[in-house]
């Protein structure tokens, strides 16, 4: 007997997610669905790909066996497949869309409020410092999944409250605590992504949580808008591996050229496809280098499609125990302070972007970063800030312009 997800996107109905039992899920949009379809590779009209509708669910849950097993064990899923999981959790996931095992909508808003105080959230923030898979907790009523490694958990606010979020209620607030092992990373992520932002670059609000002595980053949602009611509206956004059709796993493996090729075939003027470039630049000029393909996504749009603002901008190499090699390669680049004009202009080249301007953008983001070094990071420790401060120079030498040299101590600079 076929299983169904009954899906909405952005609060209308859109179709079914089925699956037969034999291993896979197939989607079969209503006729009176909106033309936005669910996913770049699950087109509104055509046929699909036997595997996308399934990677497409997959990718909504996030990565680890270990955080799936601790979700089902949690919610009584039947098993950590997809489906199971989806069944319980899909009330609220990344984007527009609300996934249910029955045909009901979900209910007003208002009657399915759920309070999340402070202690309940300063103990979500612990447990999780405590254990990274516990995502979920048996005395929280939120249904909720997020995708990805690092463990998070979702809150909505509506009129200043903190609430639990579901089908009925969208969250808009994801919030983060680190690793214990990297000390500082809420507040680099927050100056990364506050320094994106002064240079142009799209990005969230984010800050640093700190409730009951708990601490932990917190954004807001970019895939919400507010509504005149107090509650939040859903936005559909995919991530890049998502739209490519491909597995969750795979995501290191993802490369920038075919994710500039997908974005120039869906916007033959290049704006989007320009845009990923800069956000790919900047995580390179800060030492993210874990910026694979789940880390950026698309918005989609009635009117078109919309790279996604810049998230999860941790600078990675400020911690020796990550990997330093970029998660997408540039040009033949490995690592980011390797990287010259010449290595994105490669890139461009091979991806179908207009060179020149290519090599503008990377140039103006390279300069921009360098340019706000010494103050980007003032809200760090002392010595991670002036970490930084060397690994900016380090990363941007061979592509910003020259730096102006200090004046020294005593001295006015000539006016002739």
């Amino acid at each position: 007997m076929s299983r169904v997800l009954y899906t909405w996107l952005e609060g209308q109905y859109v179709g079914e997610f089925t699956d037969a039992g034999n291993g896979r899920i197939a989607l079969r949009y209503d006729e009176a669905a909106p033309d936005t379809p669910v996913s770049l590779s699950l087109p509104r009209h055509g046929k699909l790909s036997d595997r996308a509708p399934g990677r497409f669910l997959d990718n909504l849950l996030p990565d680890r066996s270990e955080a799936r097993d601790w979700m089902r064990r949690i919610t009584g899923a039947r098993s950590t497949s997809t489906f199971d999981l989806l069944e319980e959790v899909g009330g609220d996931v990344a984007g527009g869309l609300v996934l249910r095992p029955t045909p009901e909508p979900p209910q007003a808003a208002a009657s399915a409020l759920l309070i999340a105080d402070d202690d309940s959230i300063a103990f979500r923030i612990s447990s999780l410092h405590d254990d990274p898979d516990r995502w979920w907790e048996r005395s929280d009523p939120a249904r909720f999944s997020l995708a990805g490694t690092q463990p998070k958990f979702a809150l909505a606010n509506v009129g200043g409250t903190w609430f639990w979020p579901n089908a009925s209620v969208p969250s808009t607030h994801i919030i983060k605590p680190a690793f214990s092992a990297n000390r500082g990373a809420e507040k680099a992520e927050v100056a990364a992504e506050r320094l994106a932002a002064d240079i142009g670059i799209t990005a969230p609000r984010a800050d640093v949580l700190e409730v009951i002595g708990e601490q932990a980053y917190i954004v807001e949602r970019f895939d919400r808008t507010a509504e005149a009611n107090g509650f939040a509206r859903r936005l559909h956004m995919e991530d890049l591996t998502q739209a490519l059709g491909k597995p969750g796993a795979d995501k290191y493996s993802i490369g920038a050229k075919p994710i500039i090729r997908l974005l120039l075939q869906q916007d033959a003027s290049g704006d989007v496809a320009h845009a990923f470039l800069r956000q790919a630049a900047f995580s390179a000029a800060i030492g993210n280098a874990d910026a694979h393909a789940k880390n950026y996504s698309v918005l989609l749009r009635p009117t078109g499609l919309e790279l996604a603002p810049l998230y999860d901008a941790l600078p990675t190499r400020l911690w020796p125990g990550y990997d330093e090699k970029l998660a997408m390669r540039i040009g033949g680049a490995q690592y980011p302070q390797e990287l010259t004009l010449d290595h994105w202009s490669k890139l461009a080249r091979q991806s179908g972007l207009d060179v020149d301007r290519a090599r503008a953008d990377v140039r103006q983001v390279y300069d921009d970063v360098a340019d706000r070094a010494d103050t980007a990071w003032n809200d760090l420790d002392d010595d991670q800030a002036a970490r930084m401060r060397s690994l900016i120079v380090e990363q941007t030498a061979k592509i910003a312009g020259p730096r102006p040299a200090p004046i020294a101590p005593g001295f006015a600079a000539s006016s002739t």
